[in-house]
Protein backbone atom coordinates (compact mmCIF):
# COMPACT_ATOMS: atom_id res chain seq x y z
CA UNK A 1 0.00 0.00 0.00
CA UNK A 2 2.82 2.15 0.82
CA UNK A 3 4.10 1.34 -2.28
CA UNK A 4 1.04 3.02 -4.73
CA UNK A 5 0.77 5.85 -2.32
CA UNK A 6 3.92 6.89 -3.63
CA UNK A 7 3.66 5.80 -7.07
CA UNK A 8 0.36 7.70 -6.98
CA UNK A 9 2.23 10.65 -5.46
CA UNK A 10 4.87 10.43 -7.90
CA UNK A 11 2.65 10.40 -10.98
CA UNK A 12 0.83 13.43 -9.36
CA UNK A 13 3.86 15.63 -9.15
CA UNK A 14 4.49 14.18 -12.76
CA UNK A 15 1.23 15.83 -14.06
CA UNK A 16 1.08 18.71 -11.99
CA UNK A 17 4.60 19.33 -13.59
CA UNK A 18 3.59 18.94 -17.23
CA UNK A 19 0.65 20.53 -17.07
CA UNK A 20 2.62 23.79 -16.00
CA UNK A 21 5.53 23.10 -18.25
CA UNK A 22 2.64 23.21 -21.24
CA UNK A 23 0.86 26.18 -19.81
CA UNK A 24 4.26 27.88 -19.33
CA UNK A 25 4.65 28.67 -23.04
CA UNK A 26 2.25 30.67 -25.55
CA UNK A 27 2.68 30.91 -28.96
CA UNK A 28 1.39 33.02 -31.80
CA UNK A 29 1.82 32.95 -35.16
CA UNK A 30 1.48 36.06 -37.77
CA UNK A 31 1.97 35.17 -41.44
CA UNK A 32 2.60 37.88 -43.89
CA UNK A 33 2.32 38.39 -47.59
CA UNK A 34 -0.38 35.78 -48.65
CA UNK A 35 -4.28 36.29 -49.25
CA UNK A 36 -6.61 34.18 -46.25
CA UNK A 37 -6.78 30.83 -49.23
CA UNK A 38 -3.10 30.32 -48.78
CA UNK A 39 -2.87 31.35 -45.08
CA UNK A 40 -5.62 29.24 -43.72
CA UNK A 41 -3.57 26.34 -45.65
CA UNK A 42 -0.37 27.25 -44.25
CA UNK A 43 -1.77 27.19 -40.60
CA UNK A 44 -4.01 23.82 -40.83
CA UNK A 45 0.06 22.18 -41.62
CA UNK A 46 1.99 24.29 -39.53
CA UNK A 47 3.71 21.96 -36.87
CA UNK A 48 4.86 24.78 -34.96
CA UNK A 49 1.07 25.26 -33.53
CA UNK A 50 0.14 21.45 -33.61
CA UNK A 51 3.28 20.54 -31.37
CA UNK A 52 3.19 23.39 -29.17
CA UNK A 53 -0.52 21.86 -28.19
CA UNK A 54 0.64 18.48 -27.54
CA UNK A 55 4.51 19.22 -26.27
CA UNK A 56 5.04 22.90 -25.84
CA UNK A 57 7.85 24.50 -26.87
CA UNK A 58 11.43 23.01 -26.61
CA UNK A 59 13.58 23.56 -29.46
CA UNK A 60 12.51 27.40 -31.11
CA UNK A 61 15.04 27.51 -33.32
CA UNK A 62 14.28 23.92 -34.78
CA UNK A 63 10.59 24.56 -34.94
CA UNK A 64 11.12 27.51 -37.02
CA UNK A 65 13.43 25.96 -39.41
CA UNK A 66 10.92 23.52 -40.04
CA UNK A 67 8.08 25.84 -40.62
CA UNK A 68 9.93 27.52 -42.92
CA UNK A 69 10.19 24.15 -45.39
CA UNK A 70 6.23 23.56 -44.40
CA UNK A 71 5.16 27.17 -45.34
CA UNK A 72 7.07 26.86 -48.80
CA UNK A 73 5.94 22.90 -49.33
CA UNK A 74 2.20 24.79 -48.65
CA UNK A 75 2.31 27.38 -51.42
CA UNK A 76 3.48 24.95 -54.22
CA UNK A 77 -0.14 23.60 -54.78
CA UNK A 78 -0.94 27.52 -55.33
CA UNK A 79 1.65 27.78 -58.16
CA UNK A 80 4.33 29.33 -55.93
CA UNK A 81 7.80 27.26 -56.53
CA UNK A 82 10.14 29.71 -55.29
CA UNK A 83 8.81 31.67 -52.30
CA UNK A 84 10.83 32.97 -49.99
CA UNK A 85 10.32 33.03 -46.53
CA UNK A 86 11.62 34.79 -43.78
CA UNK A 87 11.22 34.69 -39.69
CA UNK A 88 10.95 37.05 -36.67
CA UNK A 89 11.09 34.85 -33.36
CA UNK A 90 10.82 36.48 -30.11
CA UNK A 91 9.40 35.67 -26.15
CA UNK A 92 8.17 38.27 -24.15
CA UNK A 93 7.38 36.54 -21.16
CA UNK A 94 5.17 33.43 -21.28
CA UNK A 95 4.47 33.80 -25.30
CA UNK A 96 6.57 32.91 -28.03
CA UNK A 97 5.91 35.23 -31.21
CA UNK A 98 6.56 33.89 -34.94
CA UNK A 99 6.00 36.54 -37.29
CA UNK A 100 6.45 34.41 -41.45
CA UNK A 101 7.48 37.20 -43.62
CA UNK A 102 6.82 35.81 -47.17
CA UNK A 103 7.81 36.95 -50.34
CA UNK A 104 5.48 34.94 -53.08
CA UNK A 105 7.96 35.40 -56.33
CA UNK A 106 6.64 34.54 -59.64
CA UNK A 107 4.38 31.74 -60.11
CA UNK A 108 4.43 28.92 -62.36
CA UNK A 109 2.24 29.18 -64.97
CA UNK A 110 1.03 26.30 -67.99
CA UNK A 111 2.75 25.95 -71.00
CA UNK A 112 0.79 23.23 -72.52
CA UNK A 113 -1.43 20.43 -71.84
CA UNK A 114 -0.89 17.20 -73.58
CA UNK A 115 -4.06 15.48 -73.63
CA UNK A 116 -4.48 12.27 -75.41
CA UNK A 117 -7.85 9.85 -75.62
CA UNK A 118 -6.88 6.44 -76.83
CA UNK A 119 -9.27 3.26 -76.58
CA UNK A 120 -12.61 3.47 -78.72
CA UNK A 121 -13.05 7.00 -77.69
CA UNK A 122 -10.11 7.94 -79.42
CA UNK A 123 -11.64 9.60 -82.42
CA UNK A 124 -14.97 10.89 -80.41
CA UNK A 125 -15.75 14.50 -80.91
CA UNK A 126 -17.00 14.79 -77.62
CA UNK A 127 -14.34 13.48 -75.61
CA UNK A 128 -11.71 15.75 -77.99
CA UNK A 129 -13.59 19.19 -77.57
CA UNK A 130 -13.60 18.60 -73.77
CA UNK A 131 -9.88 20.33 -73.43
CA UNK A 132 -11.75 23.67 -74.05
CA UNK A 133 -13.47 23.03 -70.52
CA UNK A 134 -10.33 21.81 -68.46
CA UNK A 135 -8.78 24.40 -65.94
CA UNK A 136 -6.21 25.66 -65.36
CA UNK A 137 -5.67 26.12 -69.24
CA UNK A 138 -2.21 27.41 -70.81
CA UNK A 139 -1.18 30.93 -69.54
CA UNK A 140 -2.96 30.29 -66.50
CA UNK A 141 -0.98 29.91 -62.77
CA UNK A 142 -0.71 26.55 -62.13
CA UNK A 143 -3.28 25.54 -59.03
CA UNK A 144 -2.83 22.02 -58.23
CA UNK A 145 -6.36 22.34 -56.77
CA UNK A 146 -8.08 23.53 -60.25
CA UNK A 147 -5.94 20.46 -62.02
CA UNK A 148 -7.16 17.93 -60.04
CA UNK A 149 -11.10 19.37 -60.39
CA UNK A 150 -10.13 19.78 -64.01
CA UNK A 151 -8.85 16.02 -64.27
CA UNK A 152 -12.50 14.77 -62.31
CA UNK A 153 -14.81 16.79 -64.81
CA UNK A 154 -13.07 15.05 -67.76
CA UNK A 155 -13.57 11.71 -66.23
CA UNK A 156 -17.12 12.22 -65.15
CA UNK A 157 -18.11 13.65 -68.57
CA UNK A 158 -16.27 10.53 -70.15
CA UNK A 159 -18.58 8.04 -67.88
CA UNK A 160 -21.38 10.34 -68.66
CA UNK A 161 -20.63 9.53 -72.56
CA UNK A 162 -21.07 5.75 -72.07
CA UNK A 163 -17.39 5.12 -71.31
CA UNK A 164 -17.66 3.79 -68.02
CA UNK A 165 -14.36 2.21 -67.82
CA UNK A 166 -12.45 5.39 -68.42
CA UNK A 167 -9.60 5.55 -66.01
CA UNK A 168 -6.06 7.83 -66.90
CA UNK A 169 -3.50 6.06 -67.73
CA UNK A 170 -1.25 8.83 -67.61
CA UNK A 171 -1.46 11.67 -65.15
CA UNK A 172 1.43 14.13 -64.44
CA UNK A 173 2.76 17.58 -64.42
CA UNK A 174 6.33 18.50 -64.85
CA UNK A 175 7.49 21.86 -63.07
CA UNK A 176 10.10 23.98 -64.41
CA UNK A 177 11.06 26.57 -60.94
CA UNK A 178 14.26 27.75 -63.30
CA UNK A 179 11.99 29.23 -66.01
CA UNK A 180 8.54 29.53 -63.98
CA UNK A 181 6.63 26.85 -66.10
CA UNK A 182 4.75 23.54 -65.92
CA UNK A 183 3.47 21.39 -68.23
CA UNK A 184 0.62 18.64 -67.81
CA UNK A 185 0.10 15.20 -69.14
CA UNK A 186 -3.14 13.50 -69.52
CA UNK A 187 -3.37 10.33 -71.10
CA UNK A 188 -7.59 9.46 -70.72
CA UNK A 189 -7.55 5.33 -71.63
CA UNK A 190 -11.56 4.96 -72.66
CA UNK A 191 -12.13 1.37 -72.57
CA UNK A 192 -15.19 0.36 -74.65
CA UNK A 193 -18.85 2.43 -75.16
CA UNK A 194 -21.27 1.21 -73.07
CA UNK A 195 -25.30 1.27 -74.56
CA UNK A 196 -28.55 1.06 -73.01
CA UNK A 197 -29.66 -1.99 -72.95
CA UNK A 198 -33.53 -3.25 -72.70
CA UNK A 199 -35.74 -1.93 -70.30
CA UNK A 200 -37.83 -4.31 -68.26
CA UNK A 201 -40.28 -3.52 -64.86
CA UNK A 202 -41.71 -5.10 -62.60
CA UNK A 203 -45.19 -6.18 -61.89
CA UNK A 204 -47.59 -2.86 -61.29
CA UNK A 205 -51.08 -1.50 -62.18
CA UNK A 206 -49.81 0.98 -64.49
CA UNK A 207 -49.80 -0.25 -67.90
CA UNK A 208 -46.10 -0.66 -69.37
CA UNK A 209 -46.83 2.61 -71.88
CA UNK A 210 -47.65 4.73 -69.71
CA UNK A 211 -44.41 3.44 -67.69
CA UNK A 212 -41.86 4.10 -71.01
CA UNK A 213 -42.99 7.32 -70.81
CA UNK A 214 -41.09 8.54 -68.39
CA UNK A 215 -38.44 7.08 -69.81
CA UNK A 216 -35.49 10.10 -70.63
CA UNK A 217 -33.49 7.81 -73.04
CA UNK A 218 -33.68 4.64 -75.45
CA UNK A 219 -32.55 1.12 -75.92
CA UNK A 220 -29.56 1.55 -78.05
CA UNK A 221 -28.97 5.30 -76.76
CA UNK A 222 -25.74 5.98 -75.57
CA UNK A 223 -25.53 4.79 -71.36
CA UNK A 224 -25.64 7.55 -68.85
CA UNK A 225 -25.49 7.17 -65.38
CA UNK A 226 -27.26 10.62 -65.19
CA UNK A 227 -30.15 9.25 -67.31
CA UNK A 228 -30.64 6.46 -64.71
CA UNK A 229 -30.74 8.64 -61.92
CA UNK A 230 -33.12 11.09 -63.85
CA UNK A 231 -35.26 8.02 -64.36
CA UNK A 232 -35.39 7.14 -60.56
CA UNK A 233 -36.39 10.87 -59.84
CA UNK A 234 -39.21 10.92 -62.20
CA UNK A 235 -40.62 7.76 -61.14
CA UNK A 236 -40.47 8.41 -57.48
CA UNK A 237 -41.91 12.34 -57.81
CA UNK A 238 -44.74 10.64 -59.82
CA UNK A 239 -46.55 10.01 -57.03
CA UNK A 240 -47.30 6.64 -57.70
CA UNK A 241 -44.98 4.29 -56.09
CA UNK A 242 -44.49 3.68 -51.94
CA UNK A 243 -41.09 2.60 -53.35
CA UNK A 244 -38.64 2.83 -56.71
CA UNK A 245 -35.26 0.63 -57.34
CA UNK A 246 -33.89 1.11 -60.48
CA UNK A 247 -30.99 -0.82 -61.25
CA UNK A 248 -28.58 -1.03 -64.27
CA UNK A 249 -27.38 -4.55 -65.12
CA UNK A 250 -23.97 -4.43 -66.96
CA UNK A 251 -23.03 -7.76 -68.63
CA UNK A 252 -19.21 -9.08 -68.87
CA UNK A 253 -18.43 -8.55 -72.45
CA UNK A 254 -21.53 -6.90 -73.54
CA UNK A 255 -21.46 -3.42 -74.52
CA UNK A 256 -25.22 -3.00 -73.34
CA UNK A 257 -26.62 -2.28 -70.23
CA UNK A 258 -30.23 -3.39 -69.31
CA UNK A 259 -31.97 -1.68 -66.72
CA UNK A 260 -34.22 -3.25 -64.08
CA UNK A 261 -36.91 -0.73 -62.52
CA UNK A 262 -38.79 -2.16 -59.17
CA UNK A 263 -41.60 -0.32 -58.34
CA UNK A 264 -44.17 -0.99 -55.04
CA UNK A 265 -47.86 0.70 -55.59
CA UNK A 266 -48.58 4.00 -53.61
CA UNK A 267 -52.15 3.10 -51.82
CA UNK A 268 -54.46 4.10 -54.07
CA UNK A 269 -56.41 7.10 -51.70
CA UNK A 270 -54.43 9.83 -50.03
CA UNK A 271 -56.22 11.99 -47.76
CA UNK A 272 -55.14 15.55 -46.24
CA UNK A 273 -56.04 17.12 -42.84
CA UNK A 274 -54.52 20.73 -42.34
CA UNK A 275 -55.54 23.33 -40.28
CA UNK A 276 -52.90 26.72 -39.87
CA UNK A 277 -52.93 30.49 -39.34
CA UNK A 278 -51.76 33.19 -41.61
CA UNK A 279 -51.79 36.62 -41.13
CA UNK A 280 -53.22 37.14 -44.48
CA UNK A 281 -56.00 34.47 -44.41
CA UNK A 282 -56.39 34.33 -40.67
CA UNK A 283 -57.61 30.90 -38.96
CA UNK A 284 -57.38 28.37 -41.71
CA UNK A 285 -58.28 24.50 -42.45
CA UNK A 286 -57.96 22.11 -45.13
CA UNK A 287 -59.44 18.90 -46.41
CA UNK A 288 -58.04 16.86 -49.35
CA UNK A 289 -58.37 13.33 -50.69
CA UNK A 290 -56.89 12.42 -53.93
CA UNK A 291 -57.27 9.12 -56.00
CA UNK A 292 -53.44 8.38 -57.28
CA UNK A 293 -54.54 6.36 -60.09
CA UNK A 294 -58.14 5.68 -61.59
CA UNK A 295 -56.80 3.19 -64.32
CA UNK A 296 -53.93 1.92 -65.63
CA UNK A 297 -53.19 4.85 -67.81
CA UNK A 298 -52.70 6.67 -64.27
CA UNK A 299 -55.45 9.20 -64.32
CA UNK A 300 -56.37 10.77 -61.30
CA UNK A 301 -58.75 12.74 -59.45
CA UNK A 302 -58.69 14.83 -56.71
CA UNK A 303 -61.19 17.03 -54.23
CA UNK A 304 -60.06 19.48 -51.97
CA UNK A 305 -62.22 22.26 -49.44
CA UNK A 306 -60.46 24.46 -47.75
CA UNK A 307 -61.68 27.25 -45.08
CA UNK A 308 -60.40 30.63 -43.83
CA UNK A 309 -61.51 33.49 -41.95
CA UNK A 310 -61.79 35.78 -45.42
CA UNK A 311 -62.38 32.71 -48.01
CA UNK A 312 -64.14 29.34 -48.65
CA UNK A 313 -62.74 27.09 -51.15
CA UNK A 314 -64.18 24.00 -53.29
CA UNK A 315 -62.15 22.33 -55.96
CA UNK A 316 -62.20 19.21 -57.63
CA UNK A 317 -59.89 17.83 -60.65
CA UNK A 318 -59.24 15.09 -62.99
CA UNK A 319 -56.07 14.58 -64.07
CA UNK A 320 -54.62 13.42 -67.38
CA UNK A 321 -50.72 12.23 -67.74
CA UNK A 322 -49.40 13.89 -70.78
CA UNK A 323 -46.65 12.41 -73.14
CA UNK A 324 -43.85 13.35 -71.02
CA UNK A 325 -45.66 12.63 -67.98
CA UNK A 326 -42.90 13.95 -65.49
CA UNK A 327 -43.47 17.39 -66.77
CA UNK A 328 -47.02 17.29 -69.31
CA UNK A 329 -50.38 16.90 -67.75
CA UNK A 330 -54.20 18.11 -69.27
CA UNK A 331 -56.03 19.09 -65.83
CA UNK A 332 -59.98 19.31 -66.15
CA UNK A 333 -61.01 21.15 -63.06
CA UNK A 334 -64.27 22.95 -61.47
CA UNK A 335 -64.61 24.64 -58.17
CA UNK A 336 -66.27 27.03 -55.89
CA UNK A 337 -64.88 30.12 -54.60
CA UNK A 338 -66.20 32.53 -51.63
CA UNK A 339 -63.87 35.75 -51.31
CA UNK A 340 -64.60 37.89 -47.71
CA UNK A 341 -61.74 40.26 -47.84
CA UNK A 342 -64.26 43.11 -48.85
CA UNK A 343 -67.51 44.01 -47.04
CA UNK A 344 -69.58 41.61 -49.38
CA UNK A 345 -68.72 38.68 -50.10
CA UNK A 346 -67.78 37.98 -53.60
CA UNK A 347 -69.54 33.98 -55.13
CA UNK A 348 -67.58 32.60 -58.50
CA UNK A 349 -68.05 29.41 -59.94
CA UNK A 350 -65.42 27.84 -62.66
CA UNK A 351 -64.87 24.90 -65.22
CA UNK A 352 -62.06 24.92 -67.12
CA UNK A 353 -59.11 22.84 -68.65
CA UNK A 354 -55.20 23.34 -68.38
CA UNK A 355 -52.92 21.96 -70.36
CA UNK A 356 -49.04 21.73 -68.56
CA UNK A 357 -46.22 21.41 -70.97
CA UNK A 358 -42.49 21.87 -70.41
CA UNK A 359 -40.91 23.38 -73.38
CA UNK A 360 -37.34 24.43 -73.48
CA UNK A 361 -36.93 25.06 -69.76
CA UNK A 362 -39.75 26.79 -69.55
CA UNK A 363 -43.24 25.67 -67.78
CA UNK A 364 -45.95 26.73 -70.25
CA UNK A 365 -49.80 26.25 -68.99
CA UNK A 366 -52.46 26.51 -71.39
CA UNK A 367 -56.11 27.28 -69.96
CA UNK A 368 -59.66 28.16 -71.09
CA UNK A 369 -62.07 28.98 -68.27
CA UNK A 370 -65.86 29.84 -67.86
CA UNK A 371 -65.87 31.85 -65.03
CA UNK A 372 -69.22 33.34 -63.42
CA UNK A 373 -68.89 35.59 -60.77
CA UNK A 374 -71.28 37.52 -58.48
CA UNK A 375 -70.07 40.43 -56.58
CA UNK A 376 -71.10 43.84 -54.47
CA UNK A 377 -69.83 47.48 -56.83
CA UNK A 378 -68.61 49.99 -54.96
CA UNK A 379 -70.28 52.99 -56.25
CA UNK A 380 -73.58 51.57 -56.76
CA UNK A 381 -73.94 49.20 -54.18
CA UNK A 382 -75.82 46.69 -56.67
CA UNK A 383 -74.51 42.68 -56.56
CA UNK A 384 -73.53 42.42 -59.82
CA UNK A 385 -73.05 39.27 -62.49
CA UNK A 386 -70.24 38.72 -64.28
CA UNK A 387 -70.23 35.65 -66.98
CA UNK A 388 -66.42 35.51 -68.75
CA UNK A 389 -65.18 33.01 -71.03
CA UNK A 390 -61.04 33.11 -70.46
CA UNK A 391 -58.66 31.78 -71.87
CA UNK A 392 -55.16 32.24 -70.74
CA UNK A 393 -51.64 31.30 -71.13
CA UNK A 394 -48.80 31.24 -68.73
CA UNK A 395 -45.07 31.04 -68.98
CA UNK A 396 -42.64 30.43 -65.54
CA UNK A 397 -39.13 29.83 -65.55
CA UNK A 398 -37.31 28.65 -62.34
CA UNK A 399 -33.03 28.68 -62.26
CA UNK A 400 -31.96 27.88 -58.89
CA UNK A 401 -28.35 26.83 -57.58
CA UNK A 402 -29.93 24.71 -55.34
CA UNK A 403 -34.28 23.12 -55.42
CA UNK A 404 -34.00 23.10 -51.03
CA UNK A 405 -32.26 26.02 -50.05
CA UNK A 406 -31.22 28.52 -52.69
CA UNK A 407 -29.25 31.20 -52.10
CA UNK A 408 -29.05 32.43 -56.05
CA UNK A 409 -31.10 32.32 -58.44
CA UNK A 410 -34.57 33.70 -60.52
CA UNK A 411 -37.86 33.02 -61.25
CA UNK A 412 -39.91 34.39 -64.19
CA UNK A 413 -43.83 34.00 -64.06
CA UNK A 414 -45.93 35.82 -67.33
CA UNK A 415 -49.25 35.35 -67.90
CA UNK A 416 -52.07 36.55 -70.49
CA UNK A 417 -55.61 36.08 -70.39
CA UNK A 418 -58.77 38.26 -71.48
CA UNK A 419 -61.93 37.72 -72.89
CA UNK A 420 -63.76 39.21 -75.93
CA UNK A 421 -67.76 40.25 -75.32
CA UNK A 422 -68.78 38.77 -78.64
CA UNK A 423 -67.67 34.87 -77.14
CA UNK A 424 -70.26 34.22 -74.81
CA UNK A 425 -68.51 37.10 -72.29
CA UNK A 426 -70.19 40.00 -70.62
CA UNK A 427 -67.22 42.30 -71.30
CA UNK A 428 -63.99 42.74 -73.47
CA UNK A 429 -60.26 43.01 -72.12
CA UNK A 430 -56.71 41.58 -72.41
CA UNK A 431 -54.62 41.18 -69.58
CA UNK A 432 -50.67 40.88 -68.85
CA UNK A 433 -49.13 39.66 -65.91
CA UNK A 434 -45.44 39.79 -65.09
CA UNK A 435 -43.43 38.76 -61.87
CA UNK A 436 -39.65 38.67 -61.64
CA UNK A 437 -37.55 37.81 -58.71
CA UNK A 438 -34.19 37.90 -58.10
CA UNK A 439 -32.21 35.74 -55.50
CA UNK A 440 -28.39 36.84 -55.46
CA UNK A 441 -25.71 35.74 -52.55
CA UNK A 442 -22.83 38.59 -51.97
CA UNK A 443 -21.55 35.38 -49.18
CA UNK A 444 -22.81 32.47 -47.87
CA UNK A 445 -24.52 34.34 -44.92
CA UNK A 446 -25.32 37.73 -46.38
CA UNK A 447 -28.09 37.63 -49.49
CA UNK A 448 -30.13 39.84 -51.25
CA UNK A 449 -33.72 38.76 -52.10
CA UNK A 450 -35.58 41.86 -54.96
CA UNK A 451 -39.51 41.35 -56.42
CA UNK A 452 -41.14 43.32 -59.22
CA UNK A 453 -45.13 42.57 -60.37
CA UNK A 454 -46.26 44.08 -63.11
CA UNK A 455 -49.67 44.68 -64.86
CA UNK A 456 -51.86 46.11 -67.07
CA UNK A 457 -55.42 45.63 -68.46
CA UNK A 458 -56.90 47.10 -71.20
CA UNK A 459 -58.86 48.78 -71.40
CA UNK A 460 -57.81 50.82 -68.19
CA UNK A 461 -61.63 50.70 -67.13
CA UNK A 462 -61.32 48.05 -63.94
CA UNK A 463 -64.71 49.26 -62.84
CA UNK A 464 -66.48 47.12 -65.83
CA UNK A 465 -64.09 44.37 -64.32
CA UNK A 466 -64.85 41.58 -61.72
CA UNK A 467 -63.36 42.36 -58.22
CA UNK A 468 -61.34 38.61 -59.33
CA UNK A 469 -60.08 39.71 -61.96
CA UNK A 470 -58.39 43.44 -60.86
CA UNK A 471 -54.60 44.38 -59.47
CA UNK A 472 -54.71 44.60 -56.05
CA UNK A 473 -51.47 45.04 -53.55
CA UNK A 474 -50.86 44.69 -49.99
CA UNK A 475 -50.26 41.28 -47.80
CA UNK A 476 -47.44 39.26 -46.80
CA UNK A 477 -46.46 38.60 -50.17
CA UNK A 478 -47.09 41.72 -51.87
CA UNK A 479 -46.65 45.28 -49.49
CA UNK A 480 -46.19 44.48 -46.43
CA UNK A 481 -47.36 47.28 -44.19
CA UNK A 482 -50.97 46.85 -45.55
CA UNK A 483 -53.86 44.43 -45.55
CA UNK A 484 -54.10 41.48 -47.30
CA UNK A 485 -55.63 42.95 -50.91
CA UNK A 486 -56.09 46.36 -49.12
CA UNK A 487 -54.98 48.85 -52.11
CA UNK A 488 -56.61 50.55 -53.97
CA UNK A 489 -59.33 51.44 -51.55
CA UNK A 490 -62.07 54.01 -51.51
CA UNK A 491 -64.12 55.40 -48.88
CA UNK A 492 -67.87 54.93 -48.63
CA UNK A 493 -70.31 57.56 -46.82
CA UNK A 494 -69.85 56.33 -43.58
CA UNK A 495 -66.22 56.55 -43.93
CA UNK A 496 -65.32 52.82 -44.11
CA UNK A 497 -62.32 51.67 -46.36
CA UNK A 498 -63.43 49.36 -49.27
CA UNK A 499 -60.79 48.18 -51.59
CA UNK A 500 -61.93 48.48 -55.15
CA UNK A 501 -58.57 47.08 -57.39
CA UNK A 502 -57.06 48.55 -60.42
CA UNK A 503 -56.01 48.06 -63.78
CA UNK A 504 -52.70 48.38 -63.55
CA UNK A 505 -50.39 46.89 -60.89
CA UNK A 506 -46.48 48.01 -60.16
CA UNK A 507 -45.23 46.53 -56.68
CA UNK A 508 -41.25 46.68 -56.00
CA UNK A 509 -39.51 44.87 -53.00
CA UNK A 510 -35.95 44.78 -51.96
CA UNK A 511 -35.00 42.49 -48.89
CA UNK A 512 -31.19 41.99 -47.60
CA UNK A 513 -31.10 38.80 -45.18
CA UNK A 514 -28.13 38.30 -42.99
CA UNK A 515 -27.71 34.43 -41.68
CA UNK A 516 -26.82 34.28 -38.11
CA UNK A 517 -26.40 30.61 -37.62
CA UNK A 518 -27.98 28.25 -39.62
CA UNK A 519 -30.74 27.73 -39.97
CA UNK A 520 -31.61 31.09 -38.24
CA UNK A 521 -31.16 34.45 -40.01
CA UNK A 522 -32.59 38.27 -39.95
CA UNK A 523 -33.77 40.49 -42.83
CA UNK A 524 -35.18 43.96 -43.31
CA UNK A 525 -36.70 44.95 -46.53
CA UNK A 526 -38.16 48.00 -48.02
CA UNK A 527 -41.83 47.25 -50.16
CA UNK A 528 -43.26 50.06 -52.73
CA UNK A 529 -45.70 50.57 -55.46
CA UNK A 530 -49.84 50.19 -55.58
CA UNK A 531 -52.66 49.32 -57.89
CA UNK A 532 -53.90 51.76 -60.25
CA UNK A 533 -56.99 52.96 -61.40
CA UNK A 534 -57.92 55.25 -64.04
CA UNK A 535 -57.40 58.32 -62.06
CA UNK A 536 -54.28 57.22 -60.06
CA UNK A 537 -53.09 56.22 -56.98
CA UNK A 538 -50.18 57.16 -54.88
CA UNK A 539 -47.10 55.33 -54.00
CA UNK A 540 -47.15 53.35 -50.80
CA UNK A 541 -44.37 51.88 -49.18
CA UNK A 542 -43.37 49.86 -46.27
CA UNK A 543 -40.75 49.02 -44.29
CA UNK A 544 -39.49 46.37 -41.64
CA UNK A 545 -37.58 43.68 -40.12
CA UNK A 546 -37.73 39.75 -39.50
CA UNK A 547 -36.31 36.94 -38.34
CA UNK A 548 -36.32 33.84 -40.36
CA UNK A 549 -36.03 29.89 -40.20
CA UNK A 550 -34.99 28.28 -43.34
CA UNK A 551 -36.19 24.64 -44.01
CA UNK A 552 -36.03 21.99 -46.86
CA UNK A 553 -39.51 23.59 -48.12
CA UNK A 554 -38.70 26.97 -48.08
CA UNK A 555 -38.06 29.83 -45.12
CA UNK A 556 -40.26 30.49 -42.44
CA UNK A 557 -40.87 33.87 -41.94
CA UNK A 558 -42.22 36.73 -39.23
CA UNK A 559 -41.60 40.07 -39.91
CA UNK A 560 -42.96 43.59 -38.35
CA UNK A 561 -43.23 46.15 -41.03
CA UNK A 562 -44.48 50.01 -40.83
CA UNK A 563 -46.73 51.66 -43.60
CA UNK A 564 -45.23 54.99 -44.74
CA UNK A 565 -48.22 56.15 -45.62
CA UNK A 566 -49.99 58.46 -43.66
CA UNK A 567 -53.51 57.34 -44.21
CA UNK A 568 -52.24 53.65 -43.53
CA UNK A 569 -52.36 51.84 -40.16
CA UNK A 570 -50.09 51.50 -38.05
CA UNK A 571 -47.34 48.52 -37.59
CA UNK A 572 -48.27 45.24 -39.06
CA UNK A 573 -46.94 41.78 -38.44
CA UNK A 574 -46.62 39.48 -41.05
CA UNK A 575 -46.25 35.79 -41.33
CA UNK A 576 -45.20 33.44 -44.54
CA UNK A 577 -44.14 30.21 -45.54
CA UNK A 578 -42.78 29.09 -48.54
CA UNK A 579 -40.18 28.94 -51.40
CA UNK A 580 -38.08 32.16 -52.05
CA UNK A 581 -38.28 31.30 -55.78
Amino acid sequence: MKILNKISTALLIFCLCSFSYAKENEVKVKITGVNKEMEEGIRSNLSILQEYAEEGISDPKQLEQRAEQEILIALQPHGFYEAKVTTEAHQEKDIWQFTFHITLGQPVIVRAIHFNVTGEGEKDPTLQGMLAYFPPKIGDTFIHEQYEQGKKALLSKAIQSGYLAAIFSEHRVDVYPDTHSSEIYLTLATGPRHYFGPVTFSDTVLSEKLLRRYLPFHEGEVYSPEKVVKLQSYLNQSDYFSQVNVKAQSEENSPYVPILVELEDAKPNQYIVGAGYGTDTGMRGKLGWTRRRLNSLGHRFSAQAQIAEIYNKVHVEYIIPGKHPETDQTKLQAGFFEDEFSEKPSHIYETGIIEEREIHGWQRNLSLTYHHERFNAFITNDTVESKLILPSITFIQVKRNDSATPNSGRRIELTMRGSIDALFSDTTFLQTYLQLKWLHAYSDSLKLLTRYDLGFTIPNDSERLPLSQRFFAGGDLSLRGYGYRSLPNEIDKNGIRHPVGGSYLAVGSVELVKTIKKPFGVFTFFDAGNAFRQSGNEIAMGTGVGVEWQTRLGPVKFAIAKPLTKTADSWRIHASFGPEL
